[in-house]
Order: structure tokens, then sequence, then C-alpha cells
């Protein structure tokens, strides 16, 4: 088995752009860096509880995983809208319990 190394870093523009893609692998990937990389902290929140409401569960777990990277990296969120996405996410998903409570813990932990 062979691993491909993935940098998880893109710029704002592109991240908009694999967003508007529509193809998994492309939003997936764009969460990932907008989590990790975005200084805009209410678009990046904004943009992930836009896609926790996906139907594709990929899509929904990384929205839910970047917004945990969000809380560590600028100490805040909207936890008037998140909390309430999150459990919405869970009911929708059951198989996201574990990466949900994660993401809860890195918000109680950051925030």
């Amino acid at each position: 088995m062979s691993f491909l190394y993935q940098n998880p870093s893109m710029s704002h523009d592109e991240a908009t752009k694999f967003l508007a893609s529509g193809v998994d692998t492309n939003v997936i990937a764009a969460l990932v860096s907008i989590g990790l990389n975005e200084d805009d902290r209410t678009w990046a929140q904004n943009t992930c509880l836009n896609y926790l409401a996906s139907e594709t569960e990929s899509v929904a777990a990384s929205a839910v995983t970047a917004l945990g990277h969000i809380a560590r990296r600028h100490s805040r969120l909207d936890r008037y809208r998140v909390l309430p996405a999150l459990a919405t996410v869970k009911n929708k998903f059951p198989s996201l319990e574990g990466i949900v409570a994660d993401t809860l813990d890195d918000i109680d932990a950051f925030t």
C-alpha cells in the first residue's frame, strides 16, 4: 500500500473554486484547507455550516472536522449556530457521532 501526501493548503480563491466544482473530492479538499488555513473565520464557519447539510456523508464529515480546526485556530465560533447544526448532522449521519464528539471537544477546549 502506498500513500500519497496532499498538501491541505490552498488559497481562499482556490478553495472557493474547489467548492464551486461540486465534485465531492474537491469539496472535501477545500473544507480541509478552510479548516486548517482560512484567515476569514466568519466565512470559514459559514461555509462549513452550509456543507453540514450535504447529502454526502464524507462531505459533512469534512465540514464537521473543519469546524473543530476553526475553533482551535481562531478561539471563536458562533456556538448558537454551530452546536445545533452539529446535533442535526449527528442525527442525519449517526456514524459521524465520534467526529462530532471530537469537534465538540475542540469547541469546548478552545472557545
